[in-house]
């Protein structure tokens, strides 16, 4: 099957890291951009770095939590550059807790932005990528989309919900042409962890969970480099990194098994 030509085609992206990176590896394909995060600054960082490329580029202040501000993103995208071919739903965060210190608030903000910033969004631009050619949906999951992490409830539980939302999308769209691809990130070298890191309610543990992750983690640029082609060839899912791969061969193979190990260290961590 030929590979999409992103030429001229115009994505919409929230959050950072990979966001940034993901406009980055567009911008050298020649697609225009609109970036949406809820940092203004980083924003504008952003659009100072695609000055190199020779593509038309908007930043847009958004809270993708709340359905009105993503209504009002997906307007304005289309009122700048014409139209919206590619959506990637990117923007989430962590937080390291156990369950029992999980409050309300945590649980409220994690899913509002991980899980209803995803559907606000889809929803929000459904209309215009049916209007498109070759309407495209990114929605980032995360390799703990495929099993439940240890003092990360939150964000597994949000990235699951991601990864069966995506695919509920995926069989609904094919038929108008509408490709969606769920992307599933192993350890990526962003400031995810390092935003929320301070509160960790266990400071020690969060440091050696973030220490090992940046040992092990892919370099952002290489995340988006794979993610864009996956887009390219339509692809249903990606898996991005060696740690996810691994993680998802292993849960299919011994689905039990696997929390008994992933108990087994979570208690020599705490140990220390």
């Amino acid at each position: 099957m030929a590979m999409k030509n992103l030429l001229n085609s115009v994505a919409a992206i929230t959050g950072a890291g990979i966001g940034r990176a993901l406009a980055v590896e567009l911008a050298s394909q020649g697609c225009h951009v609109a970036l949406a995060d809820i940092n203004l600054l980083g924003l504008e960082q952003s659009r100072e770095l695609l000055k190199a490329y020779d593509v038309a580029v908007s930043i847009h202040r958004v809270d993708v939590s709340q359905q009105l501000e993503l209504e009002r993103f997906a307007s304005e995208v289309v009122e700048q550059h014409g139209c919206v071919n590619i959506l990637i739903n990117n923007a989430g965060i962590t937080l390291q807790k156990n369950f029992e210190s999980h409050s309300s608030d945590d649980w409220q903000r994690v899913i509002g932005i991980n899980l209803f910033g995803v559907i606000y969004g889809c929803q929000a631009f459904l209309p215009y990528l049916r209007a498109a050619d070759t309407g495209h949906i990114v929605n980032l999951s995360s390799m703990a989309g495929f099993a439940g992490l240890p003092t990360q409830s939150s964000y597994s539980a949000s990235k699951a919900a991601v990864k069966a939302l995506s695919e509920s999308l995926w069989s609904e769209l094919k038929q108008d042409n509408i490709g969606v691809t769920c992307v599933h990130p192993g350890a990526i070298k962003t400031n995810m962890i390092q935003a929320t890191l301070s509160e960790s309610d266990d400071m020690a543990l969060a440091q050696k969970n973030l220490v090992l992750v940046q040992r092990f983690a892919l370099p952002v640029e290489q995340a988006a480099k794979i993610i864009v082609t996956a887009i390219k060839k339509n692809k249903q899912r990606v898996l991005v990194g060696k740690d996810s791969v691994l993680l998802e061969i292993i849960k299919r193979l011994f689905p039990v098994s696997i929390h008994r190990l992933m108990a087994f260290a979570f208690k020599k961590l705490k140990a220390g």
